[in-house]
This record gives structure tokens, sequence and C-alpha cells, in this order.
């Protein structure tokens, strides 16, 4: 056991309900169940893993305790009795590792999703926050069916054979509503007076005490602060809040916020570890039970938060996604063989906004524990990989860890690839530690690396391989943009690397994710930006919550966007472009970067065809993407070899 974590990983309590240590998985929504809400061996894979990498309570998503008040497709439901096998198997496979599991009992209210429940979305008041139609206002009677039915789902997780049940009080969703001013604005028992605004949340606590008995364990989270509403819930009044709960029978409190990972609301920055440790500290004063403290919280933060007394359990939340076994790796003091989570937000965005299954950046294994497992190869096999970015170094590691023979081309002085350039932006500085740990990992798993090494079809066949896979990356795109003589571009990629020297007055062309995150990164260093982009969005290839935050930032930086314009020439000191009404406009310019995309660099692949008996193209090389793209074909290829 860690000297260093002696706090972190001493035993942690939540009623009658003892923990091996002090670390919680909060629940946060996959999207692996069915669509009608029942658990599947694919949810119960990926809990298992957490369960095993050493966690001592896992907290099961959000799961709707109401038929129709369901926020997404594809959400856990306790709403019929039907659901509580899928649960007790859950509960099982948890248990097998000595974790305790408890599940989140949540009502979507205003974000009720009407295509699925064929009901509209409901709310304390008909206020809608960002527009839209208003939910409709519940009735007195409503309200007492829904705390029924908090308590019935209760029942259900307790004969599942689940530890507990966390009463979700946050983030906006119904019981959170009725707290806050900004929703609620209702004139009964239920609206006015913040005993009034509380009196929900108080009657599910006491209707599922009531059917669970006195020593299950039962406790809510609420939103300590919500950030960036006018009326919004203050931390003054969740410090009245917590006794209530706790007299009305919750057993501990999950401390978390409301719009504090958003990067649109006014909150403390969310890129900072343990942005909201103060909001825990706060309820701490006045709780008379356990303290949960959450928000980008990692073994050493929380064994400090545990230390200073700041709450009683730590919340690690998607750094178990990125690493399961994040918490057995802490106990062993194994820290460099943590894979650290790049707050990236992609796990969050792609089921909430992309329709997509919820992936990992950095994790390819997420969402496949039970297909993804890394087992000895039948036969080792020779293995050359070409390119030491992301996609080459997960599939030589990954290949190295089953027993093959791996060597490792790359041109550059150091691996990492694009990795080394990304991570140069404004708000990017975690993909660091993710590139190094990537490093260490292919060095420990015995790989061969050739540094400053240019792959060539005669070195490689010189090796005798009996597979090859090229990873080389993409090349710069280069537009037919009219130039002066004497005159060219320099490309967003060397401009990150340190490689080019730009002037005061810059021109970026490609507004994209890259054209974005490069003038950001110029702007930051006094330069006068203005971005190019043809099409009518800038950063259109980014998700809504990383892409509000990087505009955010660009208008922090006064860089000059222009959409709908494309580049006509570029002159000495000058770059003409055509405005979306088609007339000419001259742009003042010393250096002008060059961001208008990659296309594949799969030349060597198609030479190595016919001359290797198997050659696979990954990553950039086969197709452009970001780097989950690149880190899943890498971890896939590993296990095809």
């Amino acid at each position: 056991m860690s000297t260093k974590f002696k706090r972190l990983f001493e035993p942690g309590k939540i009623g009658g309900m003892e923990l091996k240590n002090r670390i919680v998985m909060p629940p946060m929504y996959t999207g692996y169940a069915t669509d009608k809400g029942q658990v599947t061996q694919r949810l119960i894979d990926y809990y298992e893993a957490r369960a095993r990498g050493g966690a001592g309570l896992v907290i099961i998503e959000i799961t709707s305790p109401y038929a129709v008040g369901r926020t997404y497709q594809f959400q856990l439901s306790l709403a019929e009795d039907s659901t509580v096998p899928g649960f007790k198997k859950l509960a099982d496979a948890v248990h097998k590792h000595g974790a305790k599991v408890a599940v989140q009992l949540h009502h979507g209210g205003k974000d009720i999703r009407k295509d699925l429940t064929g009901n509209p979305p409901v709310a304390p008041s008909p206020v809608s926050l960002f527009g839209g139609e208003p939910p409709r206002e519940l009735t007195v009677s409503e309200i007492a069916d829904i705390t029924q039915g908090f308590a019935a789902a209760a029942r259900r997780a307790k004969e599942a054979g689940l530890d507990g049940v966390e009463i979700h009080g946050a983030h906006q969703y119904l019981i959170s509503s009725f707290l806050s001013r900004a929703t609620n604005l209702r004139t009964d028992q239920y609206g006015g007076s913040l005993e009034n605004r509380a009196r929900f949340l108080i009657e599910v606590l006491q209707a599922v005490r009531k059917a669970v008995g006195a020593d299950f364990p039962v406790w809510v989270r609420l939103s300590g602060v919500e950030y960036g509403l006018e009326n919004g819930i203050t931390i003054e009044e969740t410090r009245q809040v917590v006794p209530m709960a706790i007299a009305a029978g919750a057993q501990a409190i999950h401390a978390s916020a409301y719009g504090a990972g958003s990067y649109v609301m006014k909150a403390p920055s969310c890129d900072v570890a343990g942005f909201l440790a103060p909001l825990a500290a706060e309820v701490k004063k006045v709780a008379t039970v356990p303290v949960i403290a959450v928000g980008r919280l990692d073994a050493e933060l929380g064994e400090q938060i545990l230390t200073d007394g700041k709450a009683d359990l730590i919340s690690i939340g998607r750094r178990l996604i990125a690493d399961p076994d994040l918490p057995g790796k802490a106990a062993a003091d194994r820290l460099d063989d943590v894979n650290p989570c790049i707050g990236c937000m992609e796990c969050l965005e792609r089921r909430f906004f992309a329709g997509e299954d919820t992936a990992c950046t950095i994790n390819a294994v997420m969402g496949k524990e039970g297909e993804y497992q890394l087992k000895p190869a039948a036969k080792a096999k020779k293995v050359v990989v070409v390119g030491g970015g992301p996609a080459g170094m997960e599939a030589a590691r990954v290949a190295a860890r089953r027993g093959h023979k791996v060597t490792l081309f790359e041109r550059e002085a150091r691996l990492g690839g694009q990795l080394k350039v990304a991570a140069v932006p404004p708000y990017k500085a975690d993909i660091t530690p993710f590139c190094d740990y990537l490093i260490r990992q292919v060095d420990k798993a015995g790989v061969k690396v050739k540094l400053n090494t240019t792959a060539t079809v005669d070195n490689i066949l010189q090796m005798k391989p009996d597979a090859v896979v090229i990873a080389a990356g993409g090349i710069p795109l280069r537009p037919e943009i009219r130039c002066a003589p004497g005159v060219d571009f320099i490309l967003a990629a060397d401009v990150l690397a340190g490689k080019a020297k730009v002037g005061q007055d810059v021109v970026v062309i490609g507004g994209g994710m890259v054209g974005c995150e490069t003038a950001h990164f110029l702007a930051e260093q006094g330069k006068k930006v203005t971005v190019v982009e043809m099409l009518k969005r800038l950063a259109a290839d980014m998700l809504p919550m990383a892409r509000r935050r990087r505009l955010d930032g660009l208008r922090a930086v006064k860089v000059n966007m222009l959409t709908g314009t494309t580049c006509a020439q570029v002159g000495k000191d000058e770059v003409t472009v055509a405005t979306p009404d088609g007339k000419s406009q001259s742009l003042p310019a010393d250096s002008v970067v060059l961001a208008a995309g990659f296309c594949p660099n799969d030349s060597l692949f198609k030479e190595l065809q016919g001359k290797v008996a198997e050659v696979y193209n990954i990553g950039d090389s086969a197709k452009v993407r970001h780097i989950l793209g690149a880190t899943s074909e890498g971890f896939k290829i590993g296990l095809t070899l």
C-alpha cells in the first residue's frame, strides 16, 4: 500500500456502508443501456473494470425512476420491476472486486425528451433558460406522483442488491430546478422561500427513506452554486439546504455545481484541477455526514483535500474513464503508469451532441472492456511500425505487450508526432502528459525505437518483418492561392512547433480547429491575428462545448474572425480576400499561416503492398481525424496482429 496516499486509501463510510477506500467513481452517462433502459453486458463490463481497478464506491450513471422522466435515448431506468435482474447482475460484477455500488436516481425535468417519452418537459415553473419552448408547470398531485416514483425506484435498487442510492438534486434537473430561484417562480408550498423550494427534495428523501428503511444508505448530489444564472443557487443557500437534507435522511452530500464544465457559464476555470473543491469545503462546514468532493480531481489532489479536512470522499470521474486502474496504480506508487485524462470533453460531447457511442480519446478500451482484452499472441511476429505519433505508439505498445517483437521508426528526434504541437495552444497543455505517458509505455513494453530514421521500402524489407503498420500521419494541404514572387505560406504545425518565425500582422488561412488554435496561440503572444475561413462557421470540426470555449478565447484576445471569406491572393505585405458579399478586401500581413487541413500520407503503404505478408495503414495516414481515431485504430491493430 502506498505511503504517499495514506488518507485516500483509508476505509470510508456512508451510513452503514463501509468502503475499502475513499475513491468514488461518480455517475457519468455512457449511453450503454438499451433504448428501454435495461442494463447490458457492455455496461456491466464497463463498471466492473472500474471496480477491478480499485475504486471503493462505484455510482451507476443517471437512472430514471419515472417512466416519463428520461432525458436520453439509452438512459438506464428503474421504473419497472423488470429492470431489477439486470441491476443485480451489475451489482454482482462490482461486488466481486470488493467495491460497493450505488445508483443515481434522476428525473430530467425540463430536459425530458418528448420524442422519447411522448410527454413534454416539466418543471416547477414554465421557465426556459436558453430559449425554446418553456416546460410545462407541474401540478401538486404530479409532484406527489414523481416523489413516489423515486421511492419505488429506490426500493428496486435495494432489491437488486445495490448498496445505496444517490438522489440527483443538482445540475438544473428536476429537483435542482425546484431549489433554484432562476427556475422556480411558484407561489404555492413548493415556491418562494428556500424552505418551500427545498420541499420537493425533502419529500423525495423522506419517501425514499421510508421505502428502503433506516439502514440503507441514501444521499444527495447538490449544486453548491449555479454559475452564470441570474438568481441561481448560491453557496449560502446550499449551506442552508444541507442540514434540511440531512434531517430528511441524507447520509452524505455530493457537492457539485451547475455550469461548471460548460465553458459557457461564468465559472471558475474547469481546466484547473480541483476547481470545485472549495464548494465541498463550504458544505463540509455545515454537514454532519460525509461530503464527497468532485471537480477534475486526481489521487494527489484528493489526498491533499482529505488531509486538509475539506471533504471525506473523493470523486474521480473522467480520470477513471481514461484509466480504470488508476486507484490500484496509485496504491502501488505507480503514477507514471496512469493514462492521464487530457480534459478534451470528448466523452461528454460525443453522446450529447454527436449522437455517437461514448468513447475516450486516449482509452480505446472504454466501452469495449469485454471485447478489447490484452492476451498473448498465438504466434510472436516481427513487426515494424512506421510513425511515432499516437496511432503508431499505441499500435507498437499493444503489439509488444502481446509478445510481438516490435521496431518503431520515427523520423524526428523524439516520439510524439502531432501530439507535440497539439499540446502547444491554450487549453491543450494536458496533452503533454499523455504524450509522455505513451513514450514511457512504449519503452516499458520493450519496443525498439529508431529515432531520426526515415522509413523506406528498402530499410523496412531489410528487417524481414512479418507485419508492417504504417502510421505516417498526414500531409498539410496547400490550396491553389496566388502568391507574389518570393512569398510563401508558413505551416501552422511549424508555428506551433517553434520552427517558424512569425511577424506582427498575421493572417491565418483556414478556420478549422488547427487554424483557430494557432490563431489563439499567436494572439496570446501579442500578435494582431485575422482568421480567414471559407465556411460560415469557425471551428466547424469541433464539438460544441470545446468549440465555444475556443471561440470565447479568440474573442478575449481580439482575433479578427472572417467567415464565408476566401483568400484570393497573397502579396508581400498583404492578403486579398473575397468577402461574403463578393467584395474584395485587403488585410495587412507580414506573415501568412496556412491551416487548410491535411491529407493522408499513404505513399509508403501503397509501395509496401504485396511486398510484406501483412501491411496496415492507420491514423492520419489512412484518414485524417482527431486523436481519438488515432488511438482507437492503434489499439485495434495491436490486437489484430
